[in-house]
């Protein structure tokens, strides 16, 4: 019994020895990609800088590497009828179309008249953000300029006096409520403006883009819409407006990034003005946080700022569905947002409009499937997938 034991000992920790053995063998191709270089233009034509330059780009924050470009949209058949584009093309001959669309919403009742009418209350205008709820109305969002630039303004200055959670997000937005007690949504910055998205990433799980909103707005604004939220840029110090401002549970994820120091003696051959901005802006470790949020929200996406400042859009709030009601409508062009069944109805039946849109009461007249052309037309222009 003693042998067998023995021997059954012996050949495990024969074979246990073995393994390590065979496990620490050089093999072919292994390590390649820590030994080689990844041969994209992008990394080329970052090594095509030399001294200082080479030396400054790297001691900086550069542009983002961008993914390849997004395939072609899904190849459906479709035909084109002729008899349709005869009636439209009789129907624009000689029409003014410019003067068509000043006349087209006949009666812009705003939400000061409309306040007045129906509950004989007057909206206040204490501020840039009372002032643009007065004047939000039945046809537009916004109207007058003035008002609407006070508020962006407001919007990249005034003072935050607390931050949270934005509930119920896919992706981390936070909430600033400012000194006069109104809200706006803050989105961080992911990634730089020349970051494409990763082909393989689907519409719903891709990373938010914070210019996107700013630059919707001010597209909405120069083609006449009027219907998007006023929306700006602002940069915010990571400590002293989010940090201190925070909500108990936003400032629990907070966490300070290991960073790289950059020495003196690495900056001093590139001038004293040089050294000054780069060692007091870079030899600090970059301040993070995660939040919460259903995607993205952990350590590995944290959010990080240079070394405590970070950009990101700040968008008004409309006002609150309790004191004034709307209606949401889904739109019938919506995408399938999964992942097995991709293709919507509306993208493979051309009769899609005619069969299932304008048989809906909602849609059947009036101006609203109109508007939803018109949001469709913004949401290509400005690439929106979902």
């Amino acid at each position: 019994m003693r042998c067998n034991i023995r021997r059954i000992f012996t050949f495990a920790f024969g074979a246990f020895g073995a393994t390590l053995v065979l496990l620490s063998l050089p093999r072919d191709n292994f390590g390649r990609e820590w030994d080689e270089s990844p041969k994209s233009s992008e990394l080329q034509s970052q090594s095509a800088f030399v001294g200082k330059d080479a030396a400054f780009r790297n001691a900086r924050a550069g542009p983002q590497m961008s993914f390849q470009k997004q395939p072609n949209p899904p190849n459906f058949p479709a035909y084109v009828n002729r008899i349709l584009l005869n009636k439209l093309h009789n129907f624009l001959n000689g029409r003014d179309l410019v003067a068509m669309a000043a006349s087209e919403c006949h009666e812009n009742t705003t939400l000061a008249e409309y306040w007045m009418k129906t509950k004989q209350k007057s909206v206040p205008t204490r501020d840039s953000w009372e002032k643009f709820y007065a004047q939000i109305g039945t046809c537009s969002v916004y109207n007058n300029d003035q008002t609407v630039d006070d508020l962006l303004a407001d919007l990249n200055t005034a003072t935050i006096k607390a931050v949270h959670i934005m509930d119920g997000g896919t992706q981390a937005k936070l909430v600033f409520t400012f000194e006069n007690d109104k809200q706006a949504v803050f989105k961080p910055m992911r990634f730089g403006r020349d970051y494409e998205s990763d082909p393989n990433h689907f519409y719903f799980s891709d990373f938010e883009r914070h210019n996107a909103e700013i630059a919707t707005f001010h597209l909405d604004r120069v083609l006449g819409f009027r219907r998007a939220v006023p929306t700006v840029g602002r940069i915010v110090n990571m400590t002293s407006e989010l940090y201190e401002k925070a909500e108990k549970k936003l400032k629990k994820t907070f966490f300070i990034s290991p960073g790289e120091l950059i020495t003196e003696k690495q900056l001093l051959p590139y001038g004293v003005i040089l050294c000054d901005l780069l060692h007091n802006t870079r030899t600090s470790k970059n301040h993070c946080f995660v939040s919460r949020c259903d995607y993205y929200c952990d350590t590995t996406h944290a959010i990080c700022g240079l070394p405590d400042l970070k950009e990101g859009s700040v968008q008004v709030f409309l006002p609150d569905e309790s004191v004034v009601p709307r209606r949401h409508n889904r739109s019938p062009y919506r995408r399938t947002y999964s992942k097995k069944n991709q293709v919507a109805e509306w993208q493979s039946n051309m009769n899609y409009c005619t069969d299932k849109v304008k048989v809906k009461k909602q849609y059947a007249h009036g101006r609203k499937l109109l508007d939803l052309i018109d949001l469709h037309i913004l949401d290509y222009l400005i690439g929106k997938e979902n």
